[in-house]
C-alpha cells in the first residue's frame, strides 16, 4: 500500500512558487538601471574619444564622479598604508630600545664543572619552551615564505642583528635524519665556518652535558684580521608526540644563548670583539598526505638575535662595514651543511 502521507505531499512540494510581483518589477527596474548606466558610458566613450584625459574627464560627468570617487578610494587606501608603515616604525624603534630579547637571559658559569653543568640542566628545559613558545608566536600570522631581517644599532654602538627564516627540506626520510644533520653541524660547526667563509675559527672549549645541552667558546678570525668571541650554550630536543607543552605534535626544538659571564673563560674584550648569539629552531614534519602527495618534508622555522659589542680596540672603517655585513653568515653556513648532508645520503 502506498505512503498516504507521501503521495499528498508530492505534488506540493513539486509545485513551482510564483514570485511576488513587485520582487519581478524591482528586478526588471534594477536591469534596466544597470542597461542606462551601460548605455550612458557608451555614449561618454564617444563623445570624449580623441580628446586629451584630463578633457575627456572634464566633459562628462559621469567620468568626473568615478574619477573623484577613485581619489578618495586611492587615499584612503594610501593614509592606511602609511599608517602601517607608522606602526613598523614604532616597533623597529621598540625593538632598538628594548633592554633584552626573550630569547636572551642572565647566564653565569663557575669555575667548577660540576657547578657549570649544573646551571645547564637547570635552565634547560625552560630555554626549550621560550624558544618554541617564541618561534610559534613570530610565526603564527607570517605564510611559510615570509622571512625577515632587521640590522640596526643601539644607543651604545652595538651592531644588532634580528632574524625570522623559514626553511623546506623536500624529499628527506625523517624528522630524525633532519636532526641528526643539524646535531652533526652544531658538534662541528667551526669547520664549516673555516671552509665556507674562509674566516680561521676555533672552538677553544667544548662541554656536552648527556648529549641534550653544551656551552663552547668559539673564536673566529676574518679575511681582515678582525676576531670575535663567542660563548654559547646550545639545548636540543626530539620531542615526541602528546607532550601539551609542544602543542602535543612531534618536533625538534633548539635553544641557544649567550653567555654573560664565565669565571673559568672570561671575554677579553681587548683582543676580540664580542659576538652574541640567542637563537631558536623548531622543526616539524609533514608527510604530504594533506595535499594528495607522499613525500616527507621538514620546515624549519628560525629566529635569532645577534649582537656585535661595540670594539673597544680600533678597527678600520671597512672592516667594521665587513664585520656588521657579514654579522648573520653563520646562519647560512649551516642551512648550506645540512643540505648538503642529508642530500648527499639520498
Amino acid at each position: 500500500m502506498p505512503d498516504v502521507s507521501t503521495s499528498c505531499r508530492s505534488p506540493v512540494s513539486t509545485a513551482k512558487k510564483r514570485k511576488p510581483t513587485h520582487l519581478v518589477r524591482k528586478e526588471e527596474k534594477r536591469a534596466l538601471k544597470d542597461e542606462i548606466l551601460e548605455l550612458q558610458a557608451q555614449v561618454a566613450v564617444l563623445k570624449t574619444k580623441g580628446m586629451p584625459t584630463g578633457a575627456a574627464i572634464a566633459a562628462d560627468p559621469l567620468l568626473r564622479q568615478s574619477t573623484a570617487k577613485w581619489k578618495v578610494l586611492t587615499n584612503t587606501i594610501k593614509n592606511q598604508q602609511l599608517g602601517v608603515a607608522a606602526a613598523q616604525s614604532l616597533a623597529m624603534e621598540c625593538t632598538r630600545t628594548q633592554y633584552s630579547h626573550p630569547l636572551h637571559s642572565r647566564i653565569r658559569l663557575k669555575t667548577n664543572w660540576g657547578e657549570r653543568r649544573a646551571t645547564l640542566m637547570a635552565i634547560r628545559e625552560d630555554k626549550l619552551t621560550t624558544a618554541y613558545d617564541y618561534v610559534m608566536a613570530r610565526s603564527h600570522f607570517a605564510a611559510d615564505s615570509q622571512n625577515s631581517n632587521e640590522q640596526y644599532e643601539t644607543d651604545e654602538g652595538d651592531i644588532c642583528f634580528v632574524g625570522n627564516t623559514v626553511v623546506k627540506f623536500p624529499g628527506v626520510q625523517s624528522l630524525e635524519q633532519v636532526f641528526e644533520a643539524l646535531c652533526f653541524y652544531l658538534t662541528n660547526m667551526e669547520i664549516s665556518i673555516s671552509e665556507r667563509l674562509g674566516h680561521i675559527t676555533v672552538r677553544e672549549d667544548y662541554d656536552m652535558v648527556e648529549g641534550s645541552a653544551y656551552n663552547a667558546r668559539i673564536v673566529s678570525s676574518d679575511s681582515n684580521g678582525i676576531s670575535t668571541e663567542s660563548n654559547t650554550v646550545v639545548f636540543m630536543q626530539l620531542i615526541q608526540e602528546h607532550d601539551r607543552r609542544y602543542a602535543g605534535e612531534s618536533c625538534v626544538v633548539v635553544a641557544s644563548d649567550c653567555v654573560d659571564e664565565d669565571e673559568r673563560y672570561p671575554y677579553r674584550p681587548s683582543e676580540y670583539i664580542r659576538k652574541d648569539i640567542s637563537g631558536a629552531i623548531v622543526m616539524t614534519a609533514d608527510s604530504g598526505a594533506s595535499d594528495g602527495g607522499d613525500e616527507m618534508v621538514v620546515t624549519m622555522r628560525r629566529t635569532g638575535f645577534l649582537k656585535l659589542h661595540r670594539s673597544e680596540f680600533p678597527v678600520p672603517p671597512l672592516a667594521q662595514q665587513e664585520l656588521e655585513a657579514g654579522i648573520a653568515d653563520w646562519g647560512t653556513v649551516m642551512i648550506k651543511a645540512m643540505r648538503e648532508i642529508l642530500y648527499a645520503r639520498s
